[in-house]
């Protein structure tokens, strides 16, 4: 058992999440013979197998979980050392990443990054756009800045406001379709799996989607070329001098603006202060995202 290593213990690790080899490999971005060869010698470590082979895939054996259920573990473990080790000693100097939305990115952070360089000048701001949800529990993030329902387990944070989203669409698409039977209408609807608008979209829309996008900026700019009819964020709309609220539709959706982090983060003086100033100059203008 001395002779074991912790990079064997990521191939076993990749091997019982994806069930298989090659899904293993993939996710490490190594090869199938590495994944093969890795197991094959934890196994003769251990001094017995620690998978059944299927026909198919890769399943630990049942009296192994307990091993695995340590094995994992210990990932948590190196995965919240992955976390603090950037952090530690670096006080308001460095980089932070900052996950968040592309709309956010666009119409909210340029002015309150200016003002987070002038009182912070040695702190970089790396930012990681991405509209789809994004695991906390990787080093690939420190802080997110993202409307949800609720927020996600494993999370601390603040609520910052409410978030208001409204049908909007060209003022010339509504004078040429008036309708109030939401099938007649070309929809743009947002196709984010976990995006709370879809449990709308599902409802009133249905199967009358003229265009999808991941993207609410997106469908905004399809909206203004008069291609169709939205349910955006209503600072997206608002920001926009060509969309108007669509008085057929007068559904308005509310779901909160959070900024968080990972807990083992929360005590770091850099992400805090980051929380902080983000939180507090959001809420400033929190009229303008109701």
């Amino acid at each position: 058992m001395h002779n074991i290593r912790w990079d064997d213990l990521q191939y076993v690790l990749a091997v019982a999440e994806h069930g298989s080899l090659s899904a293993a490999a993939r996710a490490l971005g190594v090869n199938h013979a590495t994944v093969l060869r890795r197991i094959t010698a934890f196994e003769e470590d251990i001094g017995q197998a620690l998978f059944d082979r299927p026909p198919g895939g890769y399943r630990v054996k049942s009296e192994m979980r307990e091993m695995l259920a340590a094995i994992e573990s210990m990932g948590r473990t190196a995965e919240r050392i992955e976390r603090v080790i950037p952090t530690l000693g670096k006080g308001l100097e460095g980089t932070i990443r900052l996950t968040t939305t592309d709309s956010i990115a666009d119409l909210l952070l340029p002015r309150i990054l200016g003002d987070l360089a002038r009182l912070h000048p040695k702190l970089s701001v790396d930012l990681m756009i991405s509209n789809r949800h994004v695991d906390m529990a990787r080093p690939d993030a420190e802080i997110t800045l993202r409307p949800t329902a609720a927020l996600p387990e494993g999370l601390v944070g603040t609520k910052i406001c409410t978030m208001g989203f409204a049908v909007f669409a060209h003022p010339d698409y509504l004078t040429a379709t008036p309708d109030t039977d939401p099938q007649q209408h070309r929809w743009l609807a947002i196709n984010l799996p976990r995006s709370p608008i879809r449990d709308w979209q599902d409802r009133q829309i249905g199967s009358a989607v003229h265009l999808s996008a991941d993207s609410f900026l997106t469908l905004s700019r399809l909206a203004e070329a008069g291609l169709g009819i939205a349910m955006l964020p209503a600072f997206v709309g608002r920001s926009s001098p060509k969309l108007v609220p669509a008085p057929a539709f007068p559904d308005l959706l509310e779901f909160d603006l959070w900024v968080a982090t990972h807990p083992d983060l929360m005590k770091t003086e850099r992400v805090a202060t980051m929380m902080t100033f983000l939180a507090d100059a959001i809420a400033a203008g929190a009229e303008f995202l109701a």
